[in-house]
């Protein structure tokens, strides 16, 4: 049997954070709620595989925000359409601030602020996450406020009576 296709029965709180792409503390207040399964062993939590993927079903599926998942994928194939002619990769369009900063030379916590601020974002639980038009209205808002502050200081004349 292939290595690769076998699948854990089983994650730590942080293997399921990174399966799931939640943090660990939003997966142990849903464990602490009770609306996701744990097992303990120990001190340790497993969550069943089966657990996380239950779990996941039952988030909604219109995010706060506008933005909806009916075109998730970038490079979806559309009905009719000859999959074979263009395989693009499927890749998300929404992304995490964490994803997004580098790209813009902010820091993840500012462009978290600067989302928030602007409403320019969509919450998924309470998790932000940034749809490519989110992103432009985002650079172009941090633009105007780059040339705001720019504006703000001007070289005084040259004093006559120094």
């Amino acid at each position: 049997m292939d290595h690769m296709s076998l699948q854990k029965l089983a994650y730590t709180l942080e293997e399921a954070a990174e399966q799931s792409g939640f943090t660990v503390s939003t997966l142990r207040s849903q464990v602490a709620t009770g609306k996701l399964s744990a097992r303990k062993a120990g001190t340790e939590s497993a969550i069943r595989h089966a657990d996380l993927s239950a779990w996941l079903d039952t988030l909604p599926t219109i995010p706060a925000g506008g933005h909806t998942f009916g075109a998730t994928l970038i490079g979806e194939v559309a009905p009719g359409s000859n999959a074979a002619q263009d395989p693009a990769p499927l890749k998300p369009t929404f992304r995490t601030p964490e994803e997004v900063a580098p790209g813009l030379g902010v820091s993840k916590s500012a462009l978290r602020q600067f989302a928030r601020q602007t409403g320019f974002h969509t919450r998924v639980g309470k998790r932000i996450k940034l749809h490519d038009e989110d992103v432009a209205q985002l650079v172009a808002w941090m633009r105007e406020r780059q040339d705001k502050k720019d504006d703000w200081w001007t070289e005084p004349e040259k004093d006559h009576f120094a």
